[in-house]
């Protein structure tokens, strides 16, 4: 069974969790316990500005390199981007 789950990354100046008084979204997208720091990982690229690929980098370090490249390509400075990601049970990120 395939896992799924949306990125989002924040190229903004501003993070929008602070409004809640919160720093990201803390809640996993996949409820795994052997998933969840991952899961806190991606969701700190919706949080806090990101600075650039070196600090996309930092964040997802233990990703695979396919992952990390991905989310780099998809970040725009100024915009807050979503995608979807899909990764059969053999590959995780």
């Amino acid at each position: 069974m395939p896992l799924e789950f949306t990125v989002r990354l924040n190229g903004t100046s501003e993070n929008h969790w602070h409004r809640m008084g919160l720093t990201q979204n803390p809640f996993p997208q996949i409820a795994k316990a052997e998933l969840m720091h991952g899961m806190m990982q991606i969701n700190s690229l919706d949080g806090d500005p990101i600075t650039g690929p070196a600090d996309i980098r930092a964040r997802l370090k233990g990703f695979t390199e396919e992952f990390i490249q991905l989310c780099i390509s998809q970040f725009k400075p100024g915009e807050q981007v979503e995608f979807d990601v899909c990764f059969d049970n053999e590959s995780t990120p």
